[in-house]
């Protein structure tokens, strides 16, 4: 479910990121990476469906 609504975050910002370029609204864009970059670090947290996932990066 999280990398789900990580991408659903990454798949918003850039719109906003590319909106906010075509209608020159800086706002707008700046706001579309802020939440783009939310989405990419919600992607890359361990799943909590697989408790091994945790074991396997200390080794």
């Amino acid at each position: 479910m999280r990398k789900t609504k990580g991408l659903g975050q990454r798949i918003a910002g850039k719109t906003k990121q590319a909106v906010g370029e075509i209608v020159g609204d800086q706002d707008l864009h700046e706001e579309g990476k802020q939440q783009a970059e939310r989405g990419r670090d919600e992607q890359s947290k361990p799943s909590e469906l697989n408790p091994l996932k945790k074991l396997n990066q200390l080794t």
